[in-house]
């Protein structure tokens, strides 16, 4: 649901609450159904002022009676009290907890599942805001809507009902009331819904460029780009401010009109009361129990008018969540049959990224066999990564099949896919946690030794018994506080951890100084013995002795074989040898001087 859509109706915002309470909705309707009896019988007590008044007023006075209907008041105002402690019992013994807890780990399964292509058009913010705001703002008003949505039908309908079997005349005045607040009750809807919708998406931009700033923050200061000077972020929170500013403003008029035009109402009905008593067709008793029970009328659509944003609040919050849970999933289909090895081939795939015309890679086939060394070259956005994304499943293309041991990787769900890939990717992503947990998340049922095996093999067990607590030093927000080249050989031991059978490189020395390059070019080589390895490449010598160099340009394979037989045909590929060949003897002429 959009945001444009219209608001909610009262049973479309009940069986809301029930698809938000999921697992959980028996209970939330055996709380509903405690509601009702309680205001219901909330309802009888407060019709029971009008028998009550018509024994203490008759002459004599029925002092029988009275008690008689003092009693009765006293036993629904128990089972009020009764029906309402176990109607909470959905907030208060734990039930809102649990429907938070399944929705977010919902939400949680879906962006395992989901095509990456989907997940990365959210911005980290906006899956925050999701997750965290939205969740809580659609659980923990459920048990509210349920206690409002019966207030303001049963007790009203009470009142109304013993007015007209009291004096048809009072009743029909109050039942004209709530029509003429129809127009203006929508009004508000609509603009507290449009309100909402609006406000929770600026909070979700806010969240995202606070993150995104602070992240940046290095780079921002480095641009002095700080403080009031961050465009964007001051941008979002200036929208954020306005966006509630016009709520405040939209919300109050209508809220002012159904509040007065209820006051207006039930003035009336005291005059017309009045006038009826003056005119003797009216006992004074009669009217002032009404006078009591059409208290109890007005406070609930008083109370529904000012809480409707609660409604919107949690409608606008939960089109959000359903707007990730709906998300399409990787389809895995049941006839691609089981691998059979770990060469892999790949079939007239063409693939375009979503929004965009041109295709990122068109007709592309080759195969690659297992333990051998393939390198993918060409120049920037030619579809190098796409490719390696594909084999991956970041998205399936949209015609031509890829294969792994003979199987359509479609019939792979993600997870078991990714048991056959290690990815050494060249901007490394560390989580803020030990470097023995970043470390033991390639295979997470590891030893402690087999960590250290791994790092050791990785050439890393040296700086890391450097740090402050060895192995257990945290390793930062992204692995900040560790150098580049630590934090590549990191990430190779996850992957010689993982062990497994296909390695893909994204040019994983490509950003780091010569001392460092040489570290990870170690921990490299020990990675890919014995594997199938598809490398990344942008300096051509580090990939002169592949098994296959494959040359991608404008999303085709326009050339493929060894270093030595892409010369000879002085095609693409020697035309891109020759070129950083000349720029490296460029920089080494040019560089004799001091520095």
């Amino acid at each position: 649901m959009s945001g444009k859509n219209k608001y909610l109706t009262i049973l479309e915002t009940y069986r809301q609450a029930q698809e938000i309470s999921g697992d959980q909705a028996p209970a939330y309707r055996r709380s509903v159904r405690f509601f009702i009896l309680s205001f219901f019988a909330q309802g009888i007590t407060f019709v029971c002022f009008l028998p009550l008044m018509k024994a203490l007023f008759s002459q004599p006075a029925d002092t029988d009676r009275a008690w008689m209907w003092l009693g009765i008041m006293a036993v629904f105002g128990l089972i009020d009290v009764t029906a309402r402690w176990f109607a909470h019992d959905f907030d208060y013994t734990g039930n809102i907890v649990d429907v938070t807890h399944s929705l977010r780990m919902k939400l949680g399964t879906k962006l395992r599942r989901m095509a990456l292509e989907k997940l990365y058009k959210y911005r980290t913010g906006d899956l925050n805001s999701v997750f965290s705001a939205n969740v809580d703002e659609s659980v923990l008003h459920v048990g509210v809507v349920g206690s409002l949505l019966i207030q303001i039908i049963v007790v009203p309908s009470l009142v109304i009902i013993a007015a007209l079997l009291t004096d048809w005349r009072l009743g029909l005045a109050m039942m004209f009331i709530m029509p003429l607040g129809i127009p203006l009750y929508k009004w508000r809807r609509r603009l507290s819904q449009e309100e909402k919708e609006e406000v929770v998406l600026a909070h979700a931009d806010v969240e995202s460029d606070i993150i995104e700033y602070a992240q940046g923050l290095p780079v921002l200061r480095a641009v002095n780009q700080t403080g009031t000077k961050s465009v964007r972020l001051q941008k979002s929170v200036k929208h954020l401010r306005k966006a509630q500013a016009d709520g405040l403003m939209k919300g109050s008029l209508p809220a002012l009109f159904i509040t007065s035009l209820v006051e207006v109402g039930l003035l009336s009905v005291l005059i017309l009361g009045g006038f009826f008593v003056q005119s003797g067709s009216l006992h004074i008793y009669v009217l002032a129990g009404l006078l009591i029970a059409v208290a109890r009328f007005a406070e609930p659509i008083s109370l529904y008018v000012n809480v409707t944003n609660v409604f919107d609040t949690v409608q606008s919050a939960f089109t959000r969540i359903k707007g990730l849970l709906e998300a399409k999933e990787l389809e895995v289909i049941q006839s691609g049959g089981t691998p059979e090895g770990y060469d892999i081939e790949f079939s007239d795939v063409s693939f375009t990224y979503e929004g965009e015309k041109q295709p990122a890679v068109e007709n592309i086939s080759f195969k690659i066999p297992y333990s051998s060394l393939t390198a993918i070259v060409g120049p920037s956005g030619s579809g190098k990564t796409t490719i390696t994304k594909l084999l991956m499943r970041y998205s399936d293309p949209q015609s031509g099949i890829v294969r792994l041991g003979g199987a359509d990787i479609r019939s792979l769900g993600q997870a078991e896919l990714m048991k056959y890939i290690s990815v050494v990717f060249q901007d490394v992503y560390l989580f803020d946690d030990t470097v023995i947990n970043n470390i033991r998340m390639g295979r997470p049922d590891a030893s402690d030794e087999e960590v250290r095996a791994a790092a050791d093999s990785a050439y890393c067990h040296e700086f890391i018994s450097r740090l402050p607590e060895g192995y257990y030093t945290r390793t930062g927000d992204i692995g900040g506080s560790l150098s580049g080249g630590e934090r590549q050989r990191i990430s190779i031991a996850r992957a010689i951890l993982k062990d497994s059978p296909i390695v893909i490189l994204d040019e994983p020395t490509a950003a780091l100084d010569t001392e460092s390059e040489e570290a990870v070019q170690k921990a490299v080589d020990v990675l890919v013995k014995n594997r199938t390895v598809i490398v990344i490449a942008h300096r051509l010598s580090t990939v002169k002795g592949a098994d296959n160099i494959m040359v991608i340009d404008n999303g085709k394979l326009v050339e493929q074989g060894t270093h030595d037989s892409l010369m000879e045909k002085q095609g693409r590929y020697a035309g891109m040898w020759e070129a950083q060949q000349r720029a490296k003897n460029w920089n080494l002429a040019s560089g004799g001087g001091d520095v």
